[in-house]
């Protein structure tokens, strides 16, 4: 007789023992410390030779960007993008293209901070050289055009060097603003010798 109680309410004992556990359990999970998303920046995915287009709505190429790697992160939504090759095409299909060893690109693809040998060109056109700009670091936005930097940069054509420290350069309507510091020199033209 005894044996068939305990035989019961083993039964009994061991789901009230299992029910405490969840309970306990539940109770312990939910006021434990939040886990620090920066502990890990590992990447979800990665995508080697990468490139990406973009057409206006007429269809016509607008900018490529490539990179021999690219790679994500979810807890952040930053995008790295390693030796970055921007192309953009202006309206007059003209070529500005910058590169640079490595750039952060933001969650919406709206703007590329551009670091580490940076190099932005913009092809010659009928009237102008082509233009070379050098620098350490540049913001490219380029759905509107533009590059900006505050950090020192050089621009080469066929004919001058700058120096200066930061600009604002709307490639679309070729308009390049030097912030301070600007020192140009002058070269004769190769053409111009007499």
């Amino acid at each position: 007789m005894m044996s068939d109680r305990l035989a019961l309410a083993f039964p009994v004992f061991v789901v009230a023992l299992l029910t405490a556990l969840s309970f306990w359990l539940d109770a312990v999970v939910r006021t434990a410390p939040p886990l620090d998303k920066d502990v890990r920046h590992d990447p979800d995915f990665i995508v080697d030779n990468f490139v990406a287009t973009q057409t206006g709505l007429d269809g016509l190429l607008q900018h490529t960007l490539r990179a021999t790697r690219m790679s994500h992160f979810l807890h952040d939504d930053s995008t790295l993008l390693e030796n970055p090759r921007l192309i953009h095409y202006t309206e007059k299909r003209l070529e500005v293209t910058a590169t640079s060893d490595r750039a952060l690109m933001s969650s919406d693809g709206e703007v590329i901070q551009m670091s580490g040998n940076v190099r932005l060109t913009r092809a010659a056109v009928a009237d102008q050289s082509e233009l070379v700009l050098l620098t350490d670091s540049l913001v490219v936005t380029p759905d509107k055009g533009s590059a900006r930097t505050d950090q020192p940069v050089v621009i080469r054509n066929a004919t001058s060097r700058t120096d200066a420290v930061g600009l604002e350069f709307d490639y679309r309507l070729r308009q390049l603003e030097l912030l301070r510091d600007v020192r140009t020199t002058w070269q004769r033209s190769p053409a111009a010798s007499p």
